[in-house]
């Protein structure tokens, strides 16, 4: 498939435009977001990409841009990878197709718990267990959690916005309980052990005929969008040159890693998603916007559904923006905020996480922390339990992290992402890192020897 490209509509003068990217379900997140800008219909919303999959709410997401799109606001969305992924199992047709379909199915099942098709048989009322399909591929199933966190007692040391755009409500041509699916199946009617069968090409004909509204949005996302002098593409792109841009493949935009590290140089600027930006650290865990001016690209990827101290980020520009010279950043999450009552010192992580290089050993248990080796690098270092997964077939995994200690003054605010026996994983100013109890000592619980 050709890379699209298509024109932001001119902002009205005086309003802005703020640019997000990855929201993955987090409808609350976007909807926080916008309540914190006080968006309104002078502003255009710019969404790069994967508005679905991994996180809670896919389906609502969706819902949510399009009513705010039918009500006036002035909103352009391009495409993202898990977007024309989905569309592309969707849509695809024969036994091979129905397979990737099921495949898919089965791992947000697993994995992620949730997902747009997912949300789209909950609300019809039909259950995973209720597909047939003649998958035999091996890979996680209905029931085989994996990626779910370890239990506290299973690791053996050694091995292991404001109201006036509230959406109003759900389509009634999409959801009436009135109309019967393709299938027979009345939605919510029976429970999942009695409920009718349903095939693949059945369920699939089902979802697009019952979610036709938003399928038929989603596919007619453009690959790239424009606006003057800045290019919004959800991965990144080959080239600032449109001419050429329209002959690339559209997968080039979608899927690229670590876009802000390429060799690249451009004259527009680039302003991406994709690559949660923390990833771009190595001595730090910070989910803050960057914004490389040499390079012209400007990375926004905040993590949500993927990272712990996830946050939906937001570039603003001023409608007749050009550069970025009166560019700001914003941002949204729901951690709850404290102030500190007593300072500490800054200390630099000795280990940095990462999914990409994340095998480890567990060799002691001390309440609800772990003291692990990573197994690339021999580093030892202490780490909350919750962190820890195993996947059938792998190593025990520990999830992004940093045992870092914030510098604090007392009175500063302070989101609480996690808390522990010796005090709290926070984060202050986008950085996450620990803040000890008052007369912790960490060396007695951080150094290695």
């Amino acid at each position: 498939m050709k890379t699209t490209i298509r024109e932001i509509p001119p902002t009205p003068s005086g309003g802005r435009l703020i640019a997000v990217s990855d929201i993955h379900g987090y409808v609350h997140y976007l909807h926080g977001l916008l309540d914190k800008l006080r968006f309104s219909d002078r502003d255009t919303l710019v969404i790069i990409g994967d508005l679905i999959e991994k996180g809670p709410e896919s389906l609502a997401t969706v819902r949510f841009v399009l009513d705010l799109i039918a009500q006036g606001f002035h909103i352009s969305v391009s495409m993202g990878n898990v977007e024309m992924s989905r569309l592309s199992d969707l849509t695809g047709s024969g036994p091979d197709a129905d397979r990737r379909f099921f495949q898919t199915l089965r791992y947000d099942h697993d994995v992620w718990k949730r997902g747009l098709f997912l949300d789209m048989m909950d609300d019809l009322g039909i259950s995973l267990e209720n597909v047939i399909s003649d998958d035999t591929s091996d890979g996680v199933s209905p029931g085989n959690a994996s990626g779910n966190r370890i239990s506290p007692n299973s690791v053996s040391p050694g091995n292991a916005f404001d109201d006036k755009i509230t959406p109003g409500g759900t389509s009634s041509d999409n959801a009436s309980s009135k109309d019967a699916s393709d299938n027979g199946i009345s939605p919510n009617s029976v429970s999942s052990e009695h409920a009718p069968r349903i095939t693949i090409p059945a369920l699939k004909q089902t979802l697009l005929r019952r979610y036709r509204r938003e399928i038929d949005w989603l596919l007619t996302l453009p690959t790239v969008l424009t606006a003057g002098n800045f290019i919004f593409a959800h991965a990144g792109v080959p080239t600032d040159d449109l001419s050429l841009l329209r002959e690339t493949d559209a997968w080039d935009c979608l899927k690229r890693t670590a876009f802000l590290h390429e060799n690249v140089r451009f004259t527009r600027y680039i302003v991406t998603g994709h690559w949660p930006v923390t990833l771009y650290r190595s001595d730090i865990d910070n989910m803050s916007p960057i914004y490389d001016a040499e390079k012209r690209i400007i990375a926004i990827d905040g993590g949500c559904a993927l990272k712990a101290g996830a946050q939906l980020n937001a570039l603003i520009l001023p409608a007749e923006a050009q550069d970025m010279s009166q560019a700001r950043f914003e941002h949204y999450d729901d951690f709850p905020v404290i102030r500190a009552d007593h300072s500490q010192k800054k200390r630099k992580a000795t280990v940095h996480m990462r999914y990409f290089d994340c095998s480890v050993d567990v060799l002691e248990e001390i309440d609800d922390l772990v003291r692990l080796r990573h197994q690339s690098t021999g580093q030892i270092f202490l780490a909350p339990k919750y962190l820890l997964y195993h996947r059938p077939g792998k190593p025990v995994q520990c999830d992004d992290y940093s045992d870092a200690l914030l510098e604090v003054h007392t009175g500063d605010r302070l989101s609480v992402v996690q808390e522990t026996s010796i005090g709290r994983i926070v984060k202050k100013d986008g950085e996450l890192g620990w803040y000890l109890d008052e007369g912790s000592h960490p060396c007695s619980l951080f150094c290695s020897s």
